[in-house]
């Protein structure tokens, strides 16, 4: 009876240090997975909502700039586009630039035109792009149509060193994926180790592959949903952490996002356990009754 309750006692702990072992590999990979992904969403709301001021000559009055405004929102490179007049502008430069400007300082006259305010889908977000339609805009508004003003050295930021710190974390992602499928499967075969005499046993008293498989299959896929959830309740015990400490993490992440890392690490965690138990079964079924020692 104590030695069955010894075996018992050994198989709970095999399979506890198996979960883990696998949560915190998925913990791992989790966090980078929402880092990058999170960083590339950032990167996406921030582009879509870069500002492109096209002003217009006052020649042109608010009925015209309406329909330009409309032309210009059904462009195919641009996600919004919306009308600002000369006094909305002035009041928008006293709240985020100058609370303590004067228009008497300038003898009481705006100094700022209306304009169309402009953003763009991420697809063209580059120098490239942006100076084509710059060109384009000109060229079709000619005569109306006096500048159209953006910052070169944002859409170079962009297309260079964030860019390149996505590609470098997805890079390590990736590393760290095949690093986690040796873990893991390190990992479940040794636990399974202890089993290959119960394997060997039920095979030699005529149970086929099939009913042998059968609960270690069963209990690698409640592995990998129990590490999964575990996994993924610690990454978003950390989202929330960073997320008070840094507001920028609050930009980089939402609801779409964790609901994907939480399942591709439910995914993955089940993905990997079970194709993990099959091969090491396979090789136990297949030792001689010899080599199991």
């Amino acid at each position: 009876m104590s030695k069955n309750k010894q075996n018992r006692r050994g198989v709970q702990t095999a399979y506890i240090s198996t979960i883990v072992g696998i949560v915190m590999v998925l913990f791992i990979v989790g966090v980078v997975s929402w880092f990058g992904l999170g960083l590339n969403h950032l990167k996406n709301s921030k582009i879509e909502s870069y500002e492109i001021d096209l002003f217009f000559n006052e020649s042109v009055n608010d009925l015209e700039l309406g329909l330009i405004e409309t032309e210009i929102a059904n462009k195919e490179y641009t996600s919004g586009a919306y009308y600002r007049s000369a006094d909305e502008a002035w009041k928008v430069y006293l709240e985020e630039v100058d609370p303590e400007a004067d228009l008497t300082v300038i003898d009481g006259e705006n100094p700022l035109k209306q304009h169309v305010i402009m953003t763009l889908n991420k697809e063209y977000f580059n120098l490239d792009s942006v100076k084509m339609i710059e060109e384009e805009l000109l060229n079709e508004y000619d005569g109306l149509l006096e500048e159209v003003s953006y910052r070169e050295d944002v859409f170079e930021d962009f297309s260079t060193n964030l860019q390149k710190l996505i590609y470098f974390i997805l890079l390590i992602a990736l590393m760290l994926l095949f690093i986690a499928i040796g873990m893991i499967n390190n990992t479940i075969r040794l636990a399974l180790f202890s089993s290959r005499f119960l394997i060997k046993t039920m095979q030699l008293v005529g149970a086929t592959p099939g009913f042998i498989r059968r609960p270690f299959i069963l209990s690698a896929v409640g592995q990998g949903i129990i590490s999964g959830l575990i996994a993924g309740s610690m990454v978003l015990g950390l989202i929330i952490i960073l997320e008070r400490t840094n507001p920028l993490f609050l930009e980089m992440t939402d609801m779409t996002l964790f609901l994907v890392v939480m399942a591709g690490i439910m995914l993955f965690g089940v993905l990997i356990t079970v194709v993990s138990t099959y091969l090491a079964l396979r090789k136990y079924l297949r030792l001689n009754l010899d080599n199991l020692y």
